[in-house]
């Protein structure tokens, strides 16, 4: 009875204990805030930013959340931590989740071949497995010429396959690393085929609502979306104007989501749970893959991998037109940062990289 009394009191103290650390470590990220501040609002006048909002969260809670400038210069509309930006590429770990839902569901077998899923899609030179396509090794093609700046509209997903379909492989599949939003695309008509779900739909039911990620989108052009920025561009030694207009359709899976730092920051913390995945399959995602010979890349299943100064990043970033985006997990930290720009000369990497760096940065000794 002593020992478990002086068990439930050990227990007590290190629940405390633990609880202090965490506190202290939230005041100290709180305490960095004005640094923070101050170099992301020097940096805007700087490079001809018009937009910003940053996120940073500890043990999956906020600590702060702001924006800066303007989400519509001609309106003088504040961007706030609450405005909707492209997410660019970060729509692939949305992609990938819904994947490895499918696969914890018996519904997908990574690696099966692709054909498996989309009986449509051409047999090339090699067999591609869903898997390859996941870690950019499928050998699919990214865009080419100006087809990032298409404004045509496709109706289905399947439709926007018709993009690179009958294009040859860039390289033989398991071989090299060849970063691809096409491969993407693909993946996202896997999860329509084994979901039975419309690719928008599926997110809505699987990831969006079960978060209560309320402020992210397909960026259908013709919607209407709250609180949604406007997009600008600055071509090198011009002036700052509005990005050309275009269609998101031909990228969902690959590129076409919109979020705000909130929800993002809320999206990554289910990868500290259960509430999406479980740990394991999620440990999967997260681990760095190998070409067919042995070499690692930095990609694993639909997050990018790194190391900032000892610190493990977990990481995906984005690039749209007219916006730049950035979202990086450091898991033995607790530690996650979402930055959104409502520009494409400027990348959200290079903000998130300064947060990360004066975080990191030892606290003087009072």
């Amino acid at each position: 009875m002593k020992t478990s009394r002086h068990a439930r009191l050990l227990w007590l103290f290190l629940l405390v204990l633990s609880a202090s650390v965490c506190a202290q470590s939230r005041a100290e990220i709180e305490g960095k805030r004005a640094l923070i501040e101050q170099w992301v609002t020097a940096e805007m006048a700087k490079e001809a930013i018009p937009g910003v909002a940053i996120a940073v969260a500890k043990d999956g809670k906020t600590v702060f959340a702001k924006g800066f400038g303007y989400a519509d210069l001609e309106n003088k509309v504040p961007f706030t931590a609450q405005t909707v930006s492209r997410i660019g590429s970060i729509s692939k770990t949305f992609t990938a989740t819904a994947v490895m839902q499918l696969v914890e569901q018996g519904k997908i077998n990574l690696d099966a071949e692709v054909q498996t899923y989309v009986p449509d899609f051409p047999k090339k030179n090699f067999p591609i497995t869903v898997r390859q396509l996941l870690c950019h090794q499928g050998g699919i093609r990214h865009y080419k010429g100006a087809e990032m700046l298409s404004a045509v509209n496709y109706n289905t997903v399947d439709a926007a396959l018709a993009i690179f379909r009958d294009d040859p492989l860039v390289n033989e599949p398991g071989t090299a690393y060849s970063y691809s939003t096409y491969g993407y695309n693909l993946l996202s008509k896997v999860v329509e085929s084994a979901s039975g779900e419309q690719f928008g739909d599926y997110l809505q039911r699987h990831i969006l609502d079960p978060l209560g990620l309320k402020q992210t989108y397909l960026d259908q052009r013709n919607r209407l979306i709250p609180n949604r920025a406007h997009n600008y561009t600055k071509p090198k030694d011009g002036e700052l104007q509005n990005a050309p207009a275009v269609d998101q359709s031909n990228k969902w899976g690959g590129g076409g989501l919109v979020s705000t730092v909130e929800d993002l920051i809320r999206y990554a913390a289910a990868y500290d749970g259960s509430a999406l995945l479980k740990p394991e399959t999620i440990k999967m995602m997260v681990t760095a893959q190998k070409t067919r010979d042995g070499k690692q890349t930095a990609y694993g299943l639909g997050w990018a991998t790194g190391i900032d100064k000892g610190h493990r990043r977990i990481e995906h970033t984005g690039g749209s037109v007219g916006a730049t985006s950035a979202l990086a997990r450091y898991p033995e930290e607790g530690l996650t940062i979402a930055v959104l720009v409502n520009c494409d000369h400027y990348g959200a990497p290079k903000i998130r990289a300064k947060i990360s760096e004066i975080l990191f940065e030892a606290t003087p000794a009072q």
